[in-house]
């Protein structure tokens, strides 16, 4: 009734709290995992009697270990390269956490390092709600750009954070790999023996005249960013290695940054040259490869040999019509001055300023220029004026294959007298050996009394018989060939006047050469 007095069967009610504290939920009730709290009541006319309340500790330790990388440009591209990784450990349970550690198998030796608490009270404790900072930093080896990170493209790291009342846990962080696999090739040409060295990548190149000795050095390097394995060179007309042309040489293995370089001599050829050199290496994501292409000119001591209709034309025809002075072309693709003149000496001839057509000549087959048939010379004499018809190609009676190769050979002559090579005669497909037998066929077909000066005479040569398929035919193809690009078969015996390039190349040279 409320009146103070706990009378004979009255009851008693009272209310208490407890708050639960930190320390109790770490030491799990004091060890028996319960909290237990013992109430006493007493009166004036008892003892004391006691009640306990025993409530469960339900402790729940745990931690979360959170892991990211960054990187200068965003992915591991370089060797020494360096990622940095912050990592957080938070105490995500509801028990204080002593004998927190991070480890990092990836990490660089000594590069975790934990700074100040992000949130809590740096006592060494990770309480509740707390979160640890850490750094570590990882530095890019080359063995893991050379595998592309193991195969997968990335650089996977985990750590891992555990503590006295905790499992581990852990979390990975992964940068992308950035293979940039690069080889680059330079080729450079030497005409001077290797004294001096010219990086033509493009046409013409250097001038190589007759018997230059031509070298090419071949530099490569490994400009990527991976290591090269079976670095090879090809190149599309040289032997590098042995054996034909685009047989590789190989190279080995190319660290980054590293380089080589060979060189080898090659036969100097006449005209434009040009080869391209392949550098290739292979590395786990493929194939790098590059090309560079090396030129140059090789110039023959030659003034460009020209056709029939040329030497026919009105330009072409004053350098041997016998009269000194009156060429109307001059430079280093012409004839330094009269050929009829000056390579037959008049030495039985009339006067060079003689008007009379009729009694200049050109003498074939005198190689000294002489006038006069030698001891051991094989000549056939023809006046200008019978060589004059010969060369016109208008000028053919009824198709009369003599006056093919007459006219054939009076060209080849003529540039043979311009100062253009002509092989020698032991060479039997040279231009010398050609009109040699050129000569030969005119003799007995051209010459009727056979006295060693042309006529023309007799019946005509159809190019349908024996005598001019059996021999004739072949000297017109090769001495055409000659007169039209100064080579026999493909073999180059001079150059040709009527190319463009050679005639300015031929100038560029003989400009050098007088600066």
């Amino acid at each position: 009734d409320n009146d103070a007095l706990l009378e004979v069967g009255e009851t008693w009610g009272y209310t208490a709290k407890h708050t639960v504290t930190q320390a109790e939920i770490d030491s799990n009730g004091g060890g028996d995992g319960a909290l237990e709290n013992v109430a006493t009541a007493d009166s004036n006319q008892t003892g004391p009697d006691t009640d306990d309340a025993s409530v469960p500790v339900d402790r729940r330790p745990s931690l979360n270990i959170t892991k990211d990388a960054t990187v200068p440009g965003g992915t591991a591209d370089a060797a020494g390269e360096q990622i940095s990784y912050v990592i957080t450990v938070a105490n995500t349970g509801n028990t204080t956490l002593d004998g927190v550690t991070v480890t990092d198998p990836y990490a660089d030796a000594g590069s975790i390092m934990r700074g100040a608490d992000i949130v809590g009270d740096n006592d060494g404790l990770l309480e509740v709600g707390e979160t640890w900072g850490y750094t570590a930093k990882h530095t890019v080896t080359q063995a893991e750009l050379d595998s592309n990170g193991g195969g997968d493209g990335l650089l996977e790291n985990v750590a891992t954070a555990d503590s006295n009342q905790t499992g581990p846990d852990t979390d990975d962080a992964n940068v992308p790999v950035q293979q940039r696999a690069s080889i680059d090739i330079e080729k450079y040409v030497s005409i001077d023996g290797g004294a001096t060295w010219e990086d033509a990548d493009d046409p013409m190149g250097p001038i190589a005249t007759s018997g230059a000795n031509v070298m090419f050095k071949f530099v490569v390097a490994n400009t990527g960013n991976v290591t090269l394995t079976n670095a090879s060179v090809t190149d599309s007309v040289f032997d590098l290695n042995g054996a034909a042309a685009g047989t590789a040489r190989a190279l080995g293995t190319l660290a980054v940054g590293a380089s080589t370089e060979f060189q080898i001599t090659a036969p100097w050829t006449v005209g434009q040259h040009v080869n391209d050199a392949t550098a290739s290496g292979t590395y786990s994501g493929g194939t790098a490869s590059d090309h560079d292409l090396a030129y140059y000119y090789g110039l023959i001591d030659c003034v460009g040999t020209r056709t029939p209709g040329f030497w026919l034309s009105p330009n072409g025809l004053t350098f041997w019509d016998g009269t000194v002075g009156n060429e109307t072309k001059s430079g280093p693709e012409f004839a330094d001055g009269e050929l009829l003149a000056f390579n037959n000496g008049i030495t039985d001839g009339p006067d060079p300023g003689n008007s009379n057509k009729e009694e200049r000549y050109i003498l074939l087959g005198d190689y000294n220029g002489n006038g006069v048939t030698d001891v051991g010379e094989d000549t056939l004499k023809m006046s200008l004026a019978l060589a004059l018809k010969v060369i016109d190609a208008s000028q053919k009676p009824s198709q009369d294959a003599r006056y093919v190769l007459g006219r054939d050979v009076i060209a080849a002559w003529l540039n043979f007298e311009a100062g253009n090579g002509a092989g020698g005669a032991l060479d039997p497909n040279s231009p010398t050996a050609k009109m040699n037998q050129a000569i030969d066929w005119l003799q007995q077909y051209a010459d009727a009394n056979h006295d060693g000066v042309a006529d023309f005479n007799g019946p005509a040569i159809k190019q349908n018989t024996a005598a001019w398929q059996g021999s004739g035919a072949g000297l017109h193809t090769a001495l055409d060939e000659y007169n039209n690009h100064g080579t026999i078969n493909g073999v180059a015996y001079s150059c040709s006047a009527d190319d463009h390039l050679f005639v300015t190349m031929l100038t560029r040279f003989h400009e050098d050469t007088l600066a």
